[in-house]
C-alpha cells in the first residue's frame, strides 16, 4: 500500500517536525545574565522591569482607554493581581519569572513578558 517514496516523505517530515522544539529549547534554555519584564499595552511598551535585581513588593498600576490593571511585582516574580476585564483568565497563572514566559489580558490589550539578557565576553587580540 505504501510506495517507497511515501515512506521516505514521511520520515523527512517527522524528522523536520523536530525542528522548533530543538530551536526553542536552545534559545530558552540559556543561561541569563539578568531577566526582566517587558509591560506592553496595544503593542506599545509601556514599563520595562528589571526582575534579576528586584527585591521587596512593589504594585504598578497601569490605566488605559482599554481597561485597568494591578501588577505585582514581588522580588523576581511578576504577575497580575487584578483587571478590569470579566473573565480574570490573566491572573492565571499567578506570577510568572522564567525568560519567555508571559502573561496576556485581551481585553485590556496589556501583555507581561519575561525576557533575559546574555552577556557574551568579547574576546579582543592585537
Amino acid at each position: 500500500m505504501f510506495k517507497k517514496w511515501d515512506i521516505i516523505i514521511i520520515v523527512v517530515l517527522m524528522v523536520l517536525s523536530f525542528i522548533p522544539e530543538i530551536v526553542f529549547g536552545l534559545i530558552l534554555g540559556k543561561e541569563y545574565n539578568s531577566t526582566y519584564a517587558e509591560i506592553t499595552v496595544a503593542g506599545e511598551v509601556y514599563k520595562n522591569i528589571p526582575l534579576s535585581a528586584h527585591k521587596g513588593k512593589e504594585i504598578i498600576e497601569v490605566e488605559t482607554k482599554y481597561g485597568k490593571s494591578k501588577i505585582e511585582v514581588k522580588d523576581n516574580n511578576i504577575g497580575i493581581i487584578d483587571a478590569s476585564c470579566a473573565d480574570k483568565i490573566c491572573m492565571h497563572p499567578e506570577y510568572i519569572n522564567k525568560p519567555g514566559d508571559a502573561l496576556v489580558c485581551l481585553p485590556n490589550k496589556l501583555m507581561i513578558e519575561i525576557k533575559g539578557d546574555i552577556e557574551e565576553d568579547i574576546i579582543i587580540s592585537h
